[in-house]
């Protein structure tokens, strides 16, 4: 995780969810650990995450009571939840309510659950996903996308100057081609579906062939695999299709079409791969469709926050 000079409190607050989330999966490496700790040598980042473990930990007591209580007779748990809600509520108002920085300025931006075609002067095309933005510079000698947030499918015209994507410390550099970038806190993602693109990274170039992937984690380009292009490129259709995909990611996913966040108490349910089509386009009935096959107990505050007990 590559923070920012001088981080404002909720992008502070937000690197610091993200690293907690992050730290209690299972795959963390020892690199994103030695990251984490450099992080961390900044006391306002290291704060910042103290207090995302306390209100986890406040909220975690009420849901073990509820837990114990289970198992012992059925009781009302009305007054449990309600202490546990209020904490949710309150880290939803600091984490979640808080208009993103990174759309500040923006040549192009969307909003939770809303996606935008976009034609460029040189005749190429982009496709921003929901709660995305971008800032375009075309001129003389070269174009520029850079991609302050979220993910954005770019169909590349090809007119001889070239066409670079940035996130961050990410380069993608092509001359005519279509392919899919995210930006997130944590990680990068390229996905070639035609065409050629190199991707630079931390001093690294690496090349990307059609149907092939990569993830740039803090920095560091890891190495491409072969994937479905068309089924992780369905969003453009308003189309989530998974294929034995953690239960945990695809939530994930589809909670982010409504710009809220899942807080999982069982991690043997979060791991439960799973296989389906999602309509985003119709993201309350996906989640309900998801929630009821999969026969997850939940509790759901405000469309933000949605607790997952297994």
């Amino acid at each position: 995780m590559n923070s920012q000079p001088n981080p404002s409190p909720s992008e502070r607050d937000q690197q610091a969810l993200d690293w907690w989330t992050r730290l209690r999966s299972n795959n963390v490496t020892a690199q994103q650990r030695n990251t984490f700790e450099l992080w961390c040598e900044d006391p306002l980042n290291a704060n910042a995450y103290q207090n995302v473990e306390t209100l986890w930990k406040m909220l975690e007591q009420p849901a073990q009571a509820v837990r114990l209580r289970e198992r012992r007779r059925p009781v009302s748990r009305r007054a449990i939840y309600a202490a546990a809600a209020c904490l949710v509520l309150a880290f939803a108002t600091v984490m979640l309510m808080t208009p993103p920085v990174s759309t500040w300025g923006s040549d192009y931006a969307t909003a939770t659950g809303q996606q935008q075609g976009i034609t460029l002067a040189d005749g190429s095309l982009l496709h921003l996903d929901s709660d995305s933005a971008v800032d375009i510079t075309l001129n003389s000698d070269e174009r520029r996308v850079h991609l302050l947030r979220g993910r954005v499918f770019l169909d590349v015209s090809h007119d001889g100057r070239p066409f670079i994507v940035r996130t961050g410390d990410t380069r993608v550099q092509v001359v005519g081609t279509a392919f899919s970038v995210s930006h997130g806190s944590a990680e990068d993602e390229v996905t070639l579906l035609r065409g050629r693109v190199e991707v630079m990274a931390g001093g690294a170039h690496q090349p990307l062939l059609p149907g092939e992937q990569l993830k740039i984690i803090d920095g560091h380009i890891q190495p491409a695999v072969a994937v479905d292009a068309d089924r992780l490129l369905a969003w453009r259709d308003g189309q989530l299709r998974v294929r034995n995909a953690p239960l945990r990611e695809v939530l994930d996913e589809l909670m982010r079409y409504q710009g809220g966040r899942v807080i999982w108490l069982d991690d043997q349910a979060a791991q439960r791969p799973i296989s389906a089509s999602f309509n985003l386009k119709q993201i309350d009935s996906a989640l309900d469709a998801l929630i009821s096959t999969q026969k997850l107990r939940t509790t759901s505050l405000t469309r933000r926050v949605l607790i997952v007990r297994g």
